[in-house]
């Protein structure tokens, strides 16, 4: 079920972007289809509903689409690829009665590992993209740029262009977190959670880590006042989820209260679909009062 864990955020700057049939004309161009013989790895839009589902590779409520991309890897052990390089130089070398040149040996390297392709093991994995047409935002479900950026380019490729920034603010947001802790700041209904990560201003690889912490403590505000800044905060939204606030702008190990989590539990086994739909209601309409309200507690 679409309940993210991490939410890496971007913010459209033209509205015919979010376009549903611009989108879902994108997505239907870029089905997922398996690796094939000689490939190391491919990506692709899969149903929302699940893998078997007969539905639409894009789900709209009421102007929130979901999208999910699933990527396969073939994982090739080095230790495999070295064993079979190392045989295959030596029978070559033995052919010819010499060394191998550094040229040669790249190029049997290139024939090895497409040579154990075809027998490599498959590593799959799963994506959560959220477009918000209301808030002209799309929210992607992992913790790394990287991967973000992987699934932001598919929709390029089909749609020519994807005119998005992460999500930023004016003053650095480790500044800004400090100063929340410093002096204690509340700002309902974003309350300050009890686990913190501090970086040196000028070292950046002197960090102290604390959880189960009270953040009005004096342990807290001895590492402030040395210098060193809030690069990590926990976040907790009195209307049901919490997550840890990166300088980044990511929000990681999103966590959703009972409360919320709860609200779909009367649907019945064969009503999947249907949950599906009422899951990612509660959670768009959860999280982007979270998100509004942490743009404006940052700006």
């Amino acid at each position: 079920m679409p309940w993210f864990k991490n939410a890496i955020i971007y913010q459209l700057n033209k509205d015919h972007l979010l376009d549903k049939q611009l989108v879902e004309r994108a997505i239907n161009a870029c089905h997922f289809s398996p690796c094939g013989n000689t490939d190391s790895t491919k990506s692709g839009w899969i149903s929302p509903y699940g893998e078997k589902s007969d539905n639409t590779l894009m789900l709209d409520v009421d102007g929130q689409l979901l999208l999910r991309l699933k990527k396969e890897t073939k994982i090739l052990p080095t230790s495999v690829i070295k064993q079979a390089l190392a045989e295959k130089i030596a029978k070559q070398e033995a052919a010819l009665s010499r060394k191998l040149k550094k040229t040669e040996t790249a190029a049997l390297k290139d024939e090895v590992f497409i040579d154990l392709l075809p027998r490599a093991f498959s590593k799959y994995q799963f994506f959560w993209l959220w477009i918000d047409t209301v808030q002209k935002r799309v929210i992607v479900d992992t913790a790394s740029f990287k991967q973000a950026e992987d699934l932001l380019a598919l929709l390029r490729k089909e749609m020519g262009t994807l005119a998005i920034t992460p999500l930023s603010s004016e003053t650095p947001l480790e500044k800004t977190m400090t100063t929340w802790v410093r002096n204690a700041e509340r700002h309902p209904p974003l309350l300050l959670g009890n686990e913190i990560e501090l970086k040196d201003a000028l070292e950046d690889n002197q960090i102290v880590r604390c959880k189960n912490q009270e953040m009005d403590s004096n342990e807290i505000y001895v590492h402030i006042d040395a210098g060193k800044q809030v690069s990590k905060l926990q976040l907790v939204d009195e209307r049901g989820v919490s997550f840890m606030l990166n300088r980044d702008y990511t929000l990681k190990r999103l966590k959703f209260d009972a409360s919320v989590l709860d609200k779909n539990e009367d649907f019945m086994p064969e009503e999947r679909d249907k949950k599906c739909e009422a899951d990612f209601f509660i959670m768009t309409s959860t999280l982007s009062e979270t998100i509004n309200s942490l743009i404006q507690k940052v700006n």
